[in-house]
Order: C-alpha cells, then sequence, then structure tokens
C-alpha cells in the first residue's frame, strides 16, 4: 500500500476535515520519527510515534505525559533519582535542524515512612504504587513502577526509593534546570526516539 493510499483511506472513512488533518499530521510524523515502521511495516500512525520497546515485555519505563495528565513533570509525591543521554533523537535539534541530544530523566517513588529498605530500594509494598504495565489508549505501554534502577546523579541525600514510576524528557541537560542533579554522564542511544502520542513531535 502506498503512502497515498493510506491518506486516502482515512480521508474516505467519514471523519471531518479536523479530524483528517489530525491523522495525517500524526501520518507525516510517523514518517519522520519510524519511517521505515510505518512504511514497511501494518503499524499505525501512533505506533510509530512511539518508537521502539513501547510495549510492556520490552521492559522499559512509560513516559510521565503519558499517566500524569499529560504532564512532562514528575508526578506529585515523587523525586527524580537520575538522568541518561541518548545521542541523535530526531525529537531534539541543533543549530543546523540535524537530530542532536535528549535527555531521560527517572522519576521515583518515595518510600513510605518506616518502610524498609534493601540495597537501596523500598522493600514491596513499601512505596506509594504497584507494578504494572499501562493499559491506557495509546501504543505507550510501557512499565509502570516496575524497574528497581536508579541511575543516581540526581537528589543523592535520598539513599532509598522505589522503581522508576515514569520518565520525563527534555532536550536540555538536566543539571542545567535541576538543582539537585549532577553532571555525570550515563547513555543509552537506543532510547533516542522513544516517544509517546503525550509528547512534542520530532523538531523541524
Amino acid at each position: 500500500m502506498t503512502l497515498v493510499d493510506r491518506f486516502s483511506r482515512a480521508a474516505a472513512r467519514g471523519v471531518s476535515r479536523r479530524g483528517f488533518m489530525t491523522r495525517l499530521g500524526l501520518g507525516v510524523t510517523a514518517l519522520v520519527v519510524s519511517p521505515r515502521d510505518f512504511v514497511l511495516r501494518p503499524v499505525t500512525a501512533y505506533e510509530a510515534i512511539c518508537g521502539p520497546a513501547s510495549s510492556c515485555n520490552d521492559g522499559y519505563t512509560v513516559f510521565c505525559c503519558t499517566i500524569n495528565r499529560g504532564l512532562n513533570r514528575c508526578p506529585p509525591g515523587h523525586f527524580v533519582g537520575g538522568w541518561w543521554k541518548a545521542d541523535n533523537s530526531v525529537f531534539c535539534c541543533d543549530d543546523s535542524g540535524a537530530p542532536s541530544a535528549r535527555y531521560y530523566i527517572d522519576c521515583h517513588s518515595r518510600c513510605t515512612p518506616g518502610g524498609d529498605c534493601t540495597f537501596g530500594f523500598c522493600n514491596d509494598g513499601d512505596y506509594g504504587c504497584s507494578c504494572r504495565c499501562h493499559d491506557g489508549d495509546t501504543c505507550d505501554q510501557r512499565l509502570v513502577c516496575c524497574n528497581k534502577f536508579r541511575y543516581g546523579q540526581c537528589n543523592t541525600d535520598i539513599d532509598c526509593s522505589g522503581p522508576v514510576t515514569c520518565r520525563v524528557v527534555t532536550c536540555i541537560p538536566p543539571y542545567r534546570n535541576i538543582d539537585s542533579c549532577g553532571t555525570s554522564l550515563r547513555s543509552d542511544n537506543y532510547t533516542a526516539n522513544q516517544s509517546a502520542p503525550c509528547l512534542e513531535g520530532a523538531c523541524t
């Protein structure tokens, strides 16, 4: 099926002009973010926009905007535990418009008062969330409150935490905006084009 066929089919389903333009915009974004998947594989524009590893089984944590009322920030009662850098992300551009670095910030749940801690993490039941797959109406079906892992460059005074609840993304190094974060670099370039429908699209 050609790209024209795809967009023509969307128009032929009886959607409004606004609805068609929304789908067209998603399709164009999908072409920029994940052209091979969108053109060659039977995936929706939303699935292409979410990028790689968008299912629960892939093991990555959900984006905060997916579970935090569309807000790209840590939910109430959470704290920033660390961050990493992913190079060549289509969601961040340098001055020339070329793909640039994107930064992922882990939001951890806090331990309940009086809870026990083992190897830097609250014991199960001693934090305010439970491990699950996100099951909302979006392709971002990643894990919520499951990954017991901490990069540890931020809020080093908090020595015990719950698992990572969700991730925040930014094109600005976290240590420039978050006083509690240090500059020690960690990287995972595989995450560069992971995304969610509630996040901003590729930069132009």
